[in-house]
């Protein structure tokens, strides 16, 4: 390329990049408000700093990095609550376990499992129902022991079926079953499976407030602490 060329070439990249900016320019003077629309835009814009009277642009970009830093400690802060609220229920597991390898019998792991779950938890009920065809376990311990036959238990059929733990509201008559007297003051509940090879039973947990067992609570603690119980529990009931 000689010499007339590259002048050529450069006026021709000049005139574009003049052109892009003048369209630039009209296009911002068609939309005073664009900035109002895409806030995003003050995070990356430079904008040189003058003296005299403030520039608002400027403070505007300020005022935007600030809000990111802010959204960004909230962020952080939000994830070391998680982090604390895990490492508190990993020890609540913990010693559950060792309580539980300790249990002699059924009434041992029943009362160690709702001493656990009342006070970690902040339920305020706590319940356990067993499913037997031994009317005798029935009538022995009616607040424990239900009949596996019971037509109430079809309020839980598809939970058992899936294995799933389920936290938020429940229906009236699931909540009659598992808390009866208490039902009318639960506002939300989380009900766990029992199940170590067949259905062995339900525990459930009532709270007197609608926010304290949310569907959208992750239940990998309740549900992992549920095989835990089961698995003692399967131990005990086959003695």
């Amino acid at each position: 390329m000689n010499k007339t060329e590259k002048i050529n070439e450069t006026s021709t990249t000049r005139e574009q990049q003049l052109a892009t900016e003048l369209e630039l320019v009209s296009l911002l003077r068609e939309n005073t408000d664009i900035l109002e629309r895409h806030p995003e835009l003050l995070g990356v814009l430079d904008v040189p700093h003058q003296s005299g009277s403030a520039i608002s642009l400027i403070e505007r970009q300020v005022g935007v990095l600030r809000q990111q830093l802010k959204t960004q400690e909230k962020r952080l802060l939000e994830l070391m609550d998680v982090a604390r609220d895990n490492e508190r229920l990993t020890q609540i597991r913990h010693h559950l376990s060792l309580n539980l390898l300790s249990a002699h019998d059924v009434d041992d792991v029943i009362s160690l499992v709702l001493d656990t779950l009342t006070n970690e938890l902040s339920a305020d009920h706590a319940v356990i129902k067993l499913f037997t065809t031994d009317q005798k376990k029935i009538k022995e311990s009616p607040d424990l022991f239900v009949d596996a036959k019971d037509e109430a238990l079809t309020a839980f059929k598809t939970m058992l079926e899936h294995k799933n733990t389920v936290c938020g509201r429940s229906s009236d008559q699931q909540k009659v079953f598992l808390f009866a007297e208490h039902a009318e003051s639960i506002k939300s509940v989380a009900v766990i499976p029992l199940i170590a090879g067949a259905d062995l039973g339900l525990i459930g947990l009532g709270a007197n407030r609608a926010s304290r067992f949310k569907s959208s609570m992750g239940t990998e603690f309740l549900s992992q602490t549920g095989e835990l119980i089961s698995a003692s529990l399967a131990v005990h009931l086959e003695e």
